[in-house]
């Protein structure tokens, strides 16, 4: 047995597996010794792509213009809106079909991600949502890089109501502005440091980066979306939305996202809407 590489659906780029014998085995040569020259080359070619891959400084970026809190968004009030954001938050965008009106709601509250190159890929992924980076750009710049934002359209079982098509309006705008809020960190991150988060899905630092992009989509105005969308979720599983997250959990839980809003002034009006 060795290494299995397989395509990812529908998005230009292969991932290795590796099976429980996959080894370097060349020539009879020290199987870690292979290893360490191997690893030294890519640390050493990354390192001196790195130099002029750095991301930008928060300071050179368009600086952050909050977008006026929505408490919910109704899809009949917001059609007659949607040649508006189109012009204004469409430029280099592949909007996900059946799902444009959601994805340029979520995008009208990150200015930063104007410009930016974002492809949003609906297929079946076996992973309900997704971002990241697409692997060819990720030697440019961070502004030229063109980023995946990845939905599932199949799944089975009581799992299916992850998938996008099954939740409200409202909540399909909050998920889609959870991942849209990666994006913008990866604004800030060079190669070497999105190779980092990469590894850090592998481990439990997972659920400090998930949580955090929770916090910063609040930041951005999408609070309540995604509220809507944690609701949605602990409903379809019979949890109770009163309940905190365990420390398991890799997002936050209604409460917590009620508790980030209650102490943010931006949300003040909208929570006597509550």
């Amino acid at each position: 047995m060795g290494c299995d590489i397989i395509p990812f659906p529908a998005s230009n780029f292969w991932v290795i597996r590796p099976s429980e014998t996959c080894l370097f085995d060349i020539g009879g040569y020290n199987t870690a010794m292979v290893k360490f020259f191997f690893l030294s080359i890519l640390l050493l070619v990354i390192l001196l792509f790195d130099r002029d891959v750095k991301s930008p400084n928060a300071e050179e970026r368009t600086p952050f213009i909050p977008q006026q809190v929505v408490r919910e968004y109704v899809l009949e009030e917001q059609t007659t809106n949607y040649q508006y954001l189109l012009s204004e938050f469409g430029n280099n965008k592949e909007l996900p079909v059946g799902y444009e009106l959601q994805a340029l709601l979520a995008l009208s509250h990150y200015p930063e991600l104007r410009d930016i190159k974002i492809k949003f890929v609906v297929d079946d992924v076996d992973i309900p949502l997704s971002s990241r980076p697409y692997w060819a750009s990720m030697f440019r710049s961070a502004k030229n890089r063109t980023y995946l934002v990845i939905i599932d359209n199949q799944r089975e079982g009581p799992r299916d109501a992850l998938l996008l098509k099954r939740q409200p309006f409202n909540a399909q705008t909050g998920i889609i502005g959870h991942e849209l809020a990666h994006t913008v960190y990866y604004l800030d991150r060079s190669l070497i440091g999105i190779l980092a988060d990469a590894a850090c899905q592998l481990n439990n630092c997972r659920i400090k980066f998930e949580q955090d992009t929770d916090k910063r989509l609040v930041e951005y105005g999408l609070g309540w979306q995604r509220y809507d969308h944690s609701v949605f979720i602990r409903r379809s599983r019979g949890i109770s939305i009163e309940s905190a997250g365990n420390s398991n959990s890799a997002y936050l839980s209604p409460i917590e996202l009620l508790r980030l809003m209650e102490s943010h002034p931006a949300y003040q009006r909208t929570l006597a809407q509550q």
